[in-house]
């Protein structure tokens, strides 16, 4: 058997279930929906999805529901690039930060509007910094752990206000995020990652004002995307699930050994390892060099789920 390597970039693996699902699905496919788009309207089809979310997420997510303004988006990255819109044109000149090494896609979005970010160290003074605004995914595409309500409550107590990012939601144990933190004014999720939909482009944001270039949504929705989703809360154990992938993680880490000569460490989210740099066997560091990211090296387990995946099949 050929080990493969690891990805450097996080991508979900198109995973047994979810492809169970949409084959479900797309046996018949729903046309008699998509005719309600002549009577009686599709404009609020996405509201029940998205309290299906909540309830699905209610033990994670404590006080998600008195979030007031609820948008379908087109995965995550659509509500990141309207929030950012939304604090260019009417709050330009409130600083904006993140901790250091987050998300890419962040400052991708934020140059190409001539917003300015400041990297700010975990271990920050929080209010040495001027009052603005934190953009944080948790669990954290930093590290790939959980950031304890804890260091968001001191954020808070520095007079910030906060956007959150739960993209990684669900990949990791349980864990109740404490929404009831008044500085936190806007969530984004994301059922890419969690749930295997990548390119299915399912995402909500949960805000506390208005957002008013998201309203247009109601009917630019993939209607299709939000049926799969329906499906996937209906049918997905939330416990039994993480319990799965987190023993398939274990059993990634163990491939990994075999091919590079030492064991990386499990991160928070099951889908993704991690090592330091005395970590590395002697020699090992220009073969993993495009693994580097912040202090340490981070591995996609994505090709050894679907090893592993693969091989259970073919053994029933």
């Amino acid at each position: 058997m050929e080990i493969p390597s690891p990805l450097k970039s996080v991508y979900s693996y198109y995973f047994p279930a979810t492809r169970k699902i949409i084959s479900k699905l797309s046996q018949n496919y729903p046309h008699d929906i998509f005719l309600q788009s002549i009577q009686p309207w599709l404009d609020d089809f996405h509201f029940n999805i998205i309290e299906k979310y909540i309830n699905y997420f209610k033990l994670w997510l404590n006080w998600i529901e008195n979030f007031k303004h609820k948008y379908f988006t087109n995965w995550s990255s659509e509500g990141i690039f309207h929030i950012l819109t939304q604090i260019k044109t009417f709050q330009p000149q409130v600083p904006l930060y993140v901790l250091d090494w987050e998300y890419e896609w962040y400052q991708w979005y934020w140059e190409n509007i001539w917003l300015e970010f400041k990297q700010v160290s975990y271990d920050q003074i929080f209010s040495k910094l001027k009052p603005g605004i934190f953009f944080i995914s948790n669990p954290s595409a930093r590290n790939w752990q959980i950031i304890p309500n804890e260091k968001i409550n001191e954020i808070w107590n520095a007079w910030h206000k906060i956007v959150l990012d739960l993209t990684y939601l669900w990949m990791t144990k349980k864990y109740n995020f404490d929404l009831t933190n008044p500085s936190i004014e806007k969530i984004i999720c994301s059922m890419s990652k969690p749930f295997w939909l990548y390119y299915y482009r399912i995402g909500f944001v949960f805000s506390k004002n208005e957002i008013k270039t998201l309203v247009p949504n109601k009917r630019f929705k993939n209607i299709f995307s939000l049926i799969i989703a329906k499906s996937v809360l209906e049918n997905f154990n939330i416990s039994e699930i993480y319990k799965q992938y987190k023993n398939i993680q274990k059993q990634s880490i163990k491939l990994f050994a075999k091919r590079y000569w030492f064991s990386p460490n499990p991160s928070d989210v099951h889908l993704l390892a991690y090592a330091t740099e005395n970590q590395l066997p002697v020699g090992s560091k220009p073969l993993l060099k495009e693994f580097k990211r912040w202090k340490y090296y981070r591995f996609c387990l994505t090709p050894y789920f679907h090893l592993i995946e693969n091989s259970l099949s073919n053994n029933k």
